[in-house]
């Protein structure tokens, strides 16, 4: 039996971040976007803007990697704990 490599680059909004967007990859996108609304850490749920089909899949690294090689600037950037951390939210 053939597995299935068909997913689905996702791009993601939330009236809680208001000037981000938030960019990942997913087999379902309903399902991610349910997982991604459980939290009580956001007061707003994350609602989908835009899909788009991809016959390979990508881990989410991948994806970003890509972003970052063309606007790095377009990364959401936080330090804490004197650790620096590269979100999965873009401008």
């Amino acid at each position: 039996m053939k597995k299935n490599t068909t997913g689905y680059i996702y791009i993601l909004t939330n009236p809680s971040f208001e000037e981000y967007v938030k960019i990942g990859y997913a087999d379902n996108v309903e399902e991610r976007v349910k997982q991604l609304n459980t939290t009580e850490c956001t007061p707003f749920a994350f609602r989908i803007y835009a899909t788009y089909e991809v016959n390979n899949r990508l881990l989410d690294k991948e994806l970003h990697s890509i972003i970052d090689n063309l606007n790095p600037s377009l990364r959401s950037v936080d330090e804490v704990d004197g650790k620096v951390e590269n979100e999965n939210f873009m401008l």
